[in-house]
């Protein structure tokens, strides 16, 4: 049974070397913090989802040393 995927809006800047870019990938990457580290489950989720972790909750081996 597949999980069905959000699609993902085209970002706003391609560049980051203005200042106004750079301020908003600040405040998207903690709008993503706070909301996907709010408790264990949603933090688990999301490293799994991104290939960090396996579903046992081991690095991946891409992420292995």
């Amino acid at each position: 049974m597949g999980t069905k995927k959000k699609p993902v809006a085209a970002p706003k800047f391609t560049d980051l070397n203005t200042a106004e870019a750079v301020e908003h990938f600040r405040k998207v990457v903690a709008e993503f913090g706070k909301k996907h580290t709010r408790s264990r489950a949603a933090a688990r989720k999301v490293l799994i989802e991104t290939g960090i972790w396996d579903k046992s909750g081991r690095l991946t081996k891409t992420y292995r040393s």
